[in-house]
């Protein structure tokens, strides 16, 4: 009468795996949501379509960023999101890039347009490179001497 079934054995193994299998998914699973990569993008395009001197800033939840010509890449502890963008933007990564970001004049930060050209398409990588991320995302248009960009920092 006090006796154990053998399948009293098998059930408590049974049960023991998928109590592992169980916690071994709940520790895996990520603490927060991956960033928002489609706000972001879509703050960019919204810049980029408009006209020249429109500026935007939207706030990141991001550790690390990368910009590649039309794809903006996030990531955080809760993953990584990539997204395309409308047009091609310039990741304004050097000094004089980023002071016309901030709201400098191209001409006070540049001898001409040609020169502004030349740091417009020489800045860009071609390919993922991955970079801390700032805080605040800003996005500018901007048009000097013949030359239309929108710059991303």
């Amino acid at each position: 009468m006090f006796d154990t079934n053998v399948e009293t054995a098998y059930v408590w193994v049974a049960v023991g795996a998928v109590s592992v299998a169980v916690l071994g998914v709940t520790t895996q699973l990520p603490t927060s949501a991956p960033p928002d990569g489609a706000a972001a993008a879509t703050t960019i395009d919204e810049v980029a379509t408009s006209p020249p001197g429109s500026v935007a800033t939207r706030d990141l939840q991001a550790t690390e960023w990368s910009l590649t010509g039309r794809q903006l890449g996030l990531r955080s502890d809760g993953g990584t999101v990539h997204e395309t963008l409308l047009q091609p933007v310039v990741p304004a990564v050097d000094a004089s890039l980023a002071a016309v970001l901030d709201g400098e004049r191209p001409s006070a930060v540049f001898d001409s347009p040609a020169v502004f050209k030349r740091a417009t398409e020489t800045t860009g990588p071609e390919r993922e490179q991955w970079r801390p991320a700032p805080d605040r995302l800003t996005a500018r248009h901007v048009a000097w001497g013949g030359v239309d960009v929108t710059l991303v920092g």
